[in-house]
């Protein structure tokens, strides 16, 4: 098949390699330069815009940073690919965005004749790599279907969460119990420590007991050993958590605990951490204490 790809950053360049790897015909595109050499090196066609990278492809995916940054890849006057898209076409955005926005393009692309899916993912680096991803689909299960070539070649398992919006709604829920998790672990091992005791063997017990999950083993043990490869920075869980509040805001609901959690992050942020790994958040504790 032919399919386009709109950002190439961390997990997007990942996610269009699995799609080369899958055998079909890929254009990309990237905001900045550089970031599809290895695509092209691997057989991808590098556009220039994104209307041309979309120009006769049969699914078109996105992934980008924020709200702002997937309204020009899809809606711009002069190179928005939804211009060069029609019924042959499915959008595919699988960027983290609000709400309101995703129910914004999804009209964009009704009133251009194309079929949409929201499909953020579930995942971060290594499984992006290896095409592990979990997606989470909302939209018209034709519409899921027709875009299976991309969703298989990127994930192990897609989901369908339900309508168009389902989708990031349920990845609201994934990304907000994950920062939860892990602002409550940092916080309580700094505890742990500031009480007198060794935060090793806490852990270690801890993950002997029912409350730990596999998830805060790996993030447990990435905050305690230091680990300083970035697979989501604290900048974009702050992200998330800024677009579950607002959508709390909006639905007249109250989120404490994402509030708290925001806090933690901020904590984090304000140590110097923006752009470092997410579990750097115990290190932003001990320069406190410190």
């Amino acid at each position: 098949m032919k399919i386009a790809f709109l950002g190439l950053g961390a997990m997007g360049s990942r996610m269009a390699m699995n799609i080369v790897k899958a055998g079909h015909e890929l254009a990309v595109w990237n905001r900045s330069p550089g970031k599809a050499d290895a695509l092209v090196a691997a057989g991808a066609t590098e556009a220039g815009n994104p209307r041309e990278a979309a120009k006769g492809a049969q699914i078109v995916v996105a992934m980008v940073m924020d709200d702002a940054a997937s309204r020009a890849v899809w809606t711009d006057e002069e190179t928005g690919a939804l211009a060069a898209m029609g019924e042959e076409t499915v959008a595919v955005e699988c960027s983290t965005l609000s709400p309101d926005w995703i129910a914004e393009l999804s009209g964009h692309a009704s009133a251009a004749g194309t079929a949409f899916i929201d499909a953020p993912v579930a995942g971060t680096l290594a499984p992006a790599e290896a095409g592990d991803l979990v997606i989470l689909a909302g939209g018209n299960q034709l519409a899921i279907e027709r875009a299976e070539a991309a969703l298989d070649a990127m994930g192990k398992a897609t989901h369908r969460a339900g309508p168009v919006g389902a989708g990031i709604a349920t990845k609201l829920l994934v990304n907000g119990m994950l920062a939860a998790q892990e602002a409550a672990f940092a916080e309580l091992l700094s505890l742990v420590e500031a009480l007198g005791h060794d935060r090793e063997r806490a852990f270690e017990i801890f993950c002997e007991t029912p409350v730990a999950s596999d998830m805060m083993r790996t993030y447990g043990r990435r905050m305690l050993d230091g680990a300083h490869e970035v697979q989501f920075p604290v900048d974009g869980i702050l992200k998330d958590l800024g677009i579950i509040s607002a959508a709390a805001d909006r639905a007249g609901r109250d989120v404490p605990v994402t509030q708290g959690t925001t806090a933690g992050f901020k904590l984090a942020k304000g140590a110097g951490f923006g752009s470092a790994d997410q579990s750097a958040i115990l290190r932003a504790y001990e320069r406190k204490a410190q």
